[in-house]
């Protein structure tokens, strides 16, 4: 077998010299254009941490130094972690704790560059095109072998304030300069998420070696701390860096249109450029989409400006890939910034106002109270099934719910008197959208009937409060608080309305 540091060389040297289109084109290799010395450019392993408060910050954390544009080619591997990037669908607001351990088994640079023997500098716009047609707009001048581990914790805050929330709850737990990985780390991540009030998701990449760290976030620390002895037997390409060929002396002023084009997408100084806000639309429409889906599994209508604004965002990511694609056709012409509506116009955050309706029964037995009250939204906390057993009375309410968030147990209120009466199946979508009943020191009669048509209910004649209540479109009934004995004595609908949608301004969202 191979030997992997001969091996990680051997891949180092591969990639070098190697044309790419930085913002264009598949991410595969393309032909050498220039040539030049080779030089070792270190390696060792880093281990550490960092909170990233936007997408950019992000990208940079897992790129390791690697210069990229829309693709992370040039070998499939790198694109791999495009694709572990992509799968975090961090929203706008979006504050990612990122963890990594690299172990570099070969690094090497590039040095005194020219044109290759055979080649000539382009004379006119065409043969510029046919250049970068076949060369690509720069060329690998460093590259990393070796593997690496990415764990990262996403804090899918809501609006700028929660962000805020998170980063404050780290300053007083962490601070936010500090590299060094504590054990408690996670204890830590979880205990800023529960005290921000924001949903939170882990997911871990490993390349360059098969060993896999446990699938629980707990065991990610010690992986990551002991990752320097881990064995490489899958070497990989994890970092590269790309120069374009205005650095090379005899192509630089030929070069001088397409680098000006390439600020576009790069920006100037700390003007954002395409890819930025390529990735801020992104943040956008996963926000988006996360709202409307909200609205599907409640059953309520959505914001009517919601499907305009993303339609007007998908447009606007449609003209920076125009803009793209525009460039890959003609590297040459001068390309204009496309007007990005979207972005002006903010990033959605639900309005949601939680209560109580319909007070029923008397105070007799126990109280018992709706779960998870505070984060019921955010977690998308929801009833899926409610079933009851009456007699002259209400005997017994069973309550079941789903969230994002910690399983929850399956809820008995009451006794095992009267007969079963079945259950209502609430799936995506599907809810309570009327109760009916009959009340007066104890729940005497209860009817609940959902959005598809399901009926259950029973009880008797006793009580002297009617209610028959059908819950309003822009509403949803979360579950039930209540109290019971050996019967339902009491009961209250916990009822979320849904106002019209807060768009948070975007501008503030790239301030570091």
């Amino acid at each position: 077998m191979a030997d992997p540091s001969e091996l990680a060389q051997q891949v180092a040297r591969g990639a070098l010299f190697r044309g790419r289109h930085r913002v264009a084109g598949s991410g595969e290799p393309l032909e050498a254009a220039v040539g030049g010395t080779v030089l070792p450019s270190g390696g060792g392993s880093t281990v550490g941490w960092r909170l990233c408060r936007n997408s950019v910050e992000l990208l940079d954390s897992l790129q390791g130094g690697t210069s990229l544009g829309f693709s992370l080619g040039p070998l499939c591997v790198l694109n791999a972690k495009q694709a572990f990037r992509d799968s975090l669908k961090t929203t706008t607001f979006s504050l990612s704790l990122v963890v990594w351990a690299r172990q570099v088994a070969a690094a090497l640079e590039v040095d005194q560059t020219h044109l290759l023997e055979g080649l000539t500098v382009p004379a006119s716009d065409a043969e510029l095109e046919a250049f970068v047609a076949l060369h690509g707009d720069g060329f690998v001048a460093a590259a990393e072998v070796g593997g690496e581990c990415h764990g990262v914790f996403t804090f899918y805050a809501q609006s700028r304030e929660q962000a805020r929330m998170v980063e404050r709850e780290f300053e007083a737990g962490l601070g936010l300069g500090g590299l060094a990985l504590n054990p408690a780390l996670v204890e830590t991540v979880t205990t800023v998420a529960r005290r921000a009030a924001v949903n939170m998701g882990f997911r871990v990449q490993v390349i360059g070696t098969r060993a896999q760290p446990p699938a629980e976030a707990a065991s990610l620390i010690p992986f990551a701390r002991d990752f320097a002895g881990v064995p490489l037997d899958q070497p990989a390409l994890i970092g590269v860096r790309t120069r374009g060929y205005e650095t090379v002396p005899t192509l630089g002023a030929t070069f001088r249109a397409v680098a000006a084009n390439l600020q576009l997408f790069s920006g100037v100084g700390p003007d954002e450029g395409l890819i930025e806000r390529r990735e801020r639309l992104e943040g956008l429409i996963h926000q988006i989409d996360w709202v409307a889906e909200t609205y599907r599994l409640y059953g309520v209508a959505p914001d009517p400006s919601l499907p305009a604004r993303r339609a007007a965002a998908t447009a606007d990511l449609g003209a920076i890939d125009a803009c793209r694609a525009a460039y890959a056709a003609a590297a040459t012409v001068p390309l204009e910034p496309p007007e990005l509506p979207s972005l002006a116009a903010g990033s959605p955050e639900l309005s949601v106002t939680l209560g109580e309706e319909l007070l029923m029964g008397g105070q007799g037995g126990s109280p018992f109270a709706f779960p998870g009250r505070a984060e019921a939204i955010r977690q998308r906390q929801r009833l899926v099934e409610v079933g009851l057993r009456t007699g002259s009375r209400v005997d017994q309410i069973r309550l079941r719910y789903d969230s994002e968030g910690d399983p929850l147990e399956a809820e008995v209120h009451g006794g095992g008197g009267g007969g079963d009466r079945g259950s209502l199946e609430l799936g995506d979508g599907v809810v309570i959208r009327r109760i009916e009943g009959l009340s007066g020191t104890r729940v005497d009669r209860l009817f609940l009937t959902s959005s598809d048509g399901q009926r259950i209910g029973g009880g008797g004649d006793a009580g002297d409060r009617p209610i028959d209540w059908t819950v309003p479109a822009d509403s949803v009934v979360l579950g039930f608080s209540g109290r019971s004995g050996r019967e339902l004595d009491g009961l209250r609908a916990v009822v979320a309305r849904f106002g019209p949608l807060i768009w948070q301004p975007l501008e503030a969202a790239v301030e570091t």
